[in-house]
């Protein structure tokens, strides 16, 4: 698997999430589909909160990526 030269937008994680809910609606009991939606819910949130971790970053480090990289790195 190749990584993508750019980053991934938001919007590309959440029609990803959408298509694979999509996906389970139709091949896994109902009464099981709550399980897969909320791993979906949870790579959601932790999409958003590196987002505004890396956002944050930004900011601080006056758009230098070395520096953020390096402080998202320490924060794992």
């Amino acid at each position: 698997m190749t990584l993508p030269s750019s980053p991934i937008t938001q919007d590309e994680i959440n029609n990803i999430l959408w298509k694979a809910c999509d996906t389970f609606r139709g091949t896994v009991d109902p009464s099981q589909y709550k399980d897969y939606i909320l791993v979906m819910l949870f790579v959601k949130y932790i999409s958003d909160v590196r987002q505004d971790h890396y956002d944050e970053f930004m900011l601080k480090y006056k758009g230098d990526e070395t520096r953020v990289q390096r402080q998202l790195d320490k924060d794992k």
